[in-house]
C-alpha cells in the first residue's frame, strides 16, 4: 500500500507546473460556485414553477456556450490558452452581477441575458483549460485529467459544504457574490504561466478568423479526426446528459420530498465527492482494461438509476446519487485520456471543441428532453430511461475490447507518440 501511494505521489511530482497552476485556478473557480450551484435549479426555479422551463433555460447557457465553441476551436490553438481563461474568468464578474440583480429584480429578461453570457464564460475557461492540459499534460496521459477532474470537484465540494451553513443567512441570488473573489486571484496566478502564442482574443479573430471560409476550414479539419473517437464523444454525450440531469433536477427531486437548502447543498457535496478521487481510480485501475473499466460504470450507473425509481427518502437519494457520479467519476478520465491518444497532431484545441460541442449539445438537450418526461410521465420515469441508456452503452463498451491496445496502458507505452491522423 506505502508503495502504492509513493507512486501516486511520484505521479502528481511528474505533472507539469502549469498544469498544476491551471487546475488550481479551476480548483478555486469550482470552490466559489459550490456556493451558488446546489441552489442554482432552485434559483431559477423561483422564476417558475414548471420543469420543462427550468431545463430549457439550463440548456440555454449550453446553446450559448456552444455557439462560442466553434472560433475557439481554432483559436485555442493559436491564442495563449491563459489568455483565453483570463477573458473568460473576466467576463464572468460581469455576470455574477448580473445573476444577482435578476434575483433581486426578479427579471426574467436580465436572466436570460444573465445564462447566455454565462455560457460563453465557461466555454472560455474549460476550452482554455482543457487545450492547455491535452497540450502540456504528457499526452496520452489520464493523469493529469484525472487531476484536473479531482481538483475541479474538490473545490466545488467544498463550496457546496461551506454553503449548507451560509445559505441560512443570504438570500439565493446573493450566493452569486461568493464566486467573485476566486474570478480576482485567478488574474494573480495565471500570469505565472509562459507559454507561447497570442495574447489577445481579438487580435486572434482578426488574423485567423476574419472570413467566413475560416470558419468552413474548422469543419474541413475534421475529417482528419481518427474514427475511433466517435464511441467516446457518445460517452462524452452520455456524461454531460447525466451531469446535467444530475445538476437540475436532483436538488428539485431533494426540494419535492421537503428537504431543507442546507440539507440540498450537502446532498450535492456528497453526490459529487467521488469526483474527488478520480486521480486515485486512475492510479488503482491503470493495469487494468480501459474498456472493461468503462462497461463496469456504465453497468453501475445503470443499476443505480434504475434503483433510485423506487427510493423516496434523503438518505437513499444521497446514497444512490453518489454511486451514480462513482460511475462517471471512473469513466470520464478515461474517455479524455483516450481521445487526447487519438487525437491527430496540432489537433488538440480542434479536439477539445469538439469534445466540448457534443457535451454542449448533451447538456443542452439532456435537461430539456429530462424536463419534458418529467412533467408528462414524472420525475422517477426519468431514471429508468437514463439507466436504460447506460445499460446499452455498458453492452457496446464490451463489443469494443479491441480499442484496450489503442487506450489502455496495460497495452501501449507510456512514451507512445499522439497517434496520428487516421
Amino acid at each position: 500500500m506505502s508503495k502504492f501511494f509513493s507512486t501516486i505521489r511520484e505521479d502528481f511530482r511528474l505533472i507539469p507546473i502549469g498544469v498544476k497552476l491551471v487546475v488550481s485556478v479551476i480548483f478555486l473557480r469550482s470552490l466559489g460556485w459550490g456556493f451558488a450551484d446546489p441552489f442554482y435549479s432552485i434559483y431559477l426555479h423561483q422564476f417558475i414553477n414548471d420543469y420543462t422551463v427550468v431545463g430549457l433555460f439550463a440548456g440555454l447557457m449550453n446553446l450559448s456556450a456552444l455557439i462560442t465553441i466553434i472560433p475557439l476551436m481554432r483559436l485555442s490553438e493559436k491564442i495563449k490558452e491563459k489568455t483565453i481563461i483570463q477573458d473568460g474568468e473576466l467576463l464572468y464578474f460581469f455576470v455574477l452581477i448580473s445573476f444577482v440583480m435578476s434575483g433581486i429584480f426578479k427579471s426574467i429578461p436580465l436572466l436570460i441575458i444573465s445564462i447566455l453570457f454565462a455560457g460563453i464564460a465557461q466555454t472560455f475557461v474549460v476550452i482554455g483549460t482543457e487545450t492547455y492540459i491535452r497540450k502540456y499534460g504528457a499526452p496520452g496521459k489520464t493523469r493529469p485529467f484525472a487531476l484536473y477532474i479531482a481538483m475541479d470537484y474538490s473545490g466545488w465540494i467544498l463550496g457546496m459544504f461551506i454553503a449548507s451553513f451560509t445559505v441560512q443567512h443570504y438570500s439565493l441570488n446573493s450566493m452569486f457574490l461568493f464566486i467573485i473573489p476566486s474570478v480576482i486571484a485567478s488574474f494573480f496566478i495565471l500570469p505565472r504561466i509562459h507559454e507561447k502564442g497570442l495574447s489577445s482574443i481579438i487580435a486572434g479573430f482578426k488574423r485567423y478568423l476574419h472570413t467566413g471560409k475560416d470558419f468552413i476550414n474548422i469543419m474541413k479539419d475534421f475529417k482528419e479526426v481518427n474514427s475511433k473517437m466517435i464511441f467516446f464523444l457518445v460517452l462524452a454525450f452520455f456524461d454531460a446528459v447525466v451531469y446535467m440531469f444530475s445538476y437540475i433536477f436532483i436538488p428539485l427531486l431533494g426540494l419535492s420530498i421537503n428537504m431543507s437548502l442546507n440539507s440540498i447543498a450537502l446532498l450535492m457535496a456528497a453526490m459529487y465527492f467521488p469526483f474527488i478521487l478520480s486521480f486515485f481510480f486512475t492510479e488503482l485501475f491503470e493495469k487494468f482494461r480501459m474498456m472493461n473499466l468503462i462497461a463496469i460504470a456504465l453497468f453501475v450507473g445503470a443499476a443505480s438509476f434504475i434503483t433510485l425509481y423506487f427510493v423516496a427518502d434523503k438518505y437513499g437519494i444521497v446514497l444512490i446519487a453518489s454511486v451514480i457520479s462513482l460511475s462517471m467519476a471512473i469513466m470520464r478520465p478515461i474517455y479524455n485520456g483516450a481521445l487526447t491518444r487519438l487525437s491527430p497532431r496540432g489537433m488538440f484545441g480542434h479536439i477539445t471543441g469538439l469534445n466540448n460541442f457534443v457535451q454542449k449539445i448533451g447538456k443542452i438537450l439532456g435537461p430539456v428532453i429530462t424536463g419534458l418526461v418529467a412533467d408528462v410521465y414524472g420525475l422517477p420515469t426519468t431514471f429508468i430511461i437514463i439507466g436504460i441508456i447506460a445499460l446499452g452503452l455498458g453492452i457496446i463498451s464490451i463489443t469494443l475490447r479491441s480499442y484496450d491496445r489503442l487506450i489502455s496502458p496495460k497495452f501501449v507505452s507510456t512514451d507512445f507518440p499522439v497517434a496520428e491522423a487516421v
